[in-house]
């Protein structure tokens, strides 16, 4: 072999390879989209109060209540919600299991980088901004909420002061924590595991700017929880759902929400 054709040959491989490798992670991320065949479901109703209240149930509840001859109060917007288990074969067991989990580093997908028009021109926004706002501060505030407990616990074991171990797991917190937009390489790393393993959790929101059409909470890994919504109030109830299911609690007056009993059976 010649030496220029040795040269066109490495250059070859010095630019297919990494395309190759960003091809695979994408088209691994569009998989792990795809809803997988005899998977549990269980199917909640998030019900969105005129004062900005949340409150959300099973479906069977909501169905026993309705059939009885209650009605929605006017005004109250209703999303069902599909909740799926990959991972357990229980959809209530994977949610408790991918939230609660330590991990080295946690990450909030916030959506595409169309979002990015919410703080410049709201209009071209396919969607809404102050909701896919408040969708994002909610779950950012809940993963980083739980992301402090393991290292809260770490600390009083190694016999920090109940003050000094709250502001070491703040700390680890703080360090730990990364926004990402949902751009190409984005999918690329979720699609190769980078992001959403055992050790970094990934939080995933897809709403109507993403081609989100789907009301569906589902876990296809350890480390990785995806919200999909078909509009950003359905997203904002998902995460609800979400603190429904691990029975979280915020502080007496912190948040504006009432959350029902999780309690269904499959």
């Amino acid at each position: 072999m010649s030496r220029r054709a040795l040269v066109y040959l490495l250059v070859l491989i010095i630019v297919a390879a990494p395309l190759g490798y960003i091809a695979y992670g994408y088209t691994q991320f569009s998989g792990l989209l795809a809803p997988k065949e005899n998977a549990t479901v269980h199917t909640y109703m998030v019900l969105h109060f005129p004062n900005g209240t949340y409150v959300a149930v099973p479906e069977p509840y909501y169905l026993n209540i309705t059939k009885g001859g209650k009605k929605v109060p006017v005004g109250v917007r209703v999303y069902s919600v599909d909740v799926f288990g990959y991972l357990t074969g229980f959809p209530e067991s994977d949610i408790n299991a991918t939230m609660l989990s330590k991990y080295e580093r946690f990450t909030i997908i916030v959506g595409s980088t169309k979002v990015k028009a919410c703080s410049k021109n709201p209009s071209e926004f396919r969607g809404d901004c102050s909701l896919r706002s408040a969708a994002v501060s909610e779950i950012s505030a809940l993963t980083s909420t739980l992301f402090k407990i393991p290292y809260y616990q770490e600390a009083l074991k190694k016999g920090m002061d109940n003050a000094s171990a709250r502001q070491y797991a703040y700390e680890q917190t703080i360090n730990r924590y990364d926004v990402r937009y949902l751009s190409m390489m984005t999918k690329v790393a979720i699609g190769t595991g980078r992001l959403g393993n055992k050790d970094h959790l990934a939080v995933v929101l897809i709403g109507p700017a993403e081609g989100g059409e789907e009301n569906r909470i589902f876990t296809p890994r350890r480390g990785l929880l995806i919200l999909e919504a078909s509009s950003d109030d359905a997203l904002r109830a998902e995460v609800v759902l979400i603190e429904t299911i691990l029975n979280f609690k915020w502080p007496s007056g912190e948040k504006n929400k009432q959350v029902a009993s999780n309690s269904t059976k499959s």
